[in-house]
């Protein structure tokens, strides 16, 4: 069982973050859209879940981050677009940088809005005073990023789509299974796609 990445692909450690992230992702941001609800009861509720939820995942999202980062990328699979493919690196970087901003600014905002961040049953208080132009600032990064976010998932999952429909090069092939075999049965026109 491999867990580390290999250059033709991913372990089962970035499997796993991979998987986690994108459910806590869209949890989240599900959560965050709710809570902007005009009721004040269902507000103020899903805000709360929000932020247990946000807190409890924080260190598995903060490591799924610095895994990829320290990790690296694996290189294309035989018969992935090599036009696209730093494209789609980039991507992911950049998407991995958002999350980052998302898990910074949240309880930041908080924070400088006056607040303590509440945790299931405990709250965590603010270690400095409310700032109402800090806070305003970082509520617009954490919305905006957010939008950023989810339009970033839509365009991953056609992305996804794409490779299993269209390209049927087994890129897709590299984030669900770790010990996967190689596509070395390709036919050489689409290994060497461009």
């Amino acid at each position: 069982m491999r867990w580390k990445d290999t250059r033709s692909g991913y372990g089962w450690v970035s499997i796993a973050l991979h998987w986690l992230a994108a459910i806590l992702v869209l949890t989240m941001w599900t959560l965050g859209t709710m809570s902007q609800t005009d009721v004040q009861d269902d507000a103020a509720w899903y805000a709360h879940l929000h932020m247990s939820i946000g807190v409890s995942a924080y260190l598995i999202l903060w490591g799924r981050i610095l895994w990829r980062f320290a990790a690296g990328h694996p290189a294309p699979h035989p018969g992935q677009s090599a036009i696209l493919f730093p494209i789609a690196k980039a991507f992911h970087y950049l998407f991995l940088i958002a999350i980052a901003a998302m898990l910074l600014s949240g309880p930041l905002m908080v924070w400088s809005g006056g607040d303590a961040i509440e945790v299931f049953a405990f709250a965590i208080p603010s270690p400095f005073g409310p700032s109402s132009g800090l806070h305003d600032v970082l509520r617009r990064i954490h919305g905006v990023t957010a939008s950023l976010i989810i339009l970033g998932v839509l365009l991953h999952i056609l992305a996804a789509l794409k490779h299993i429909v269209f390209d049927r090069d087994g890129t897709f092939d590299k984030i669900m299974i770790a010990d996967g075999a190689e596509r070395d049965d390709l036919p050489s026109a689409s290994k060497a796609k461009a």
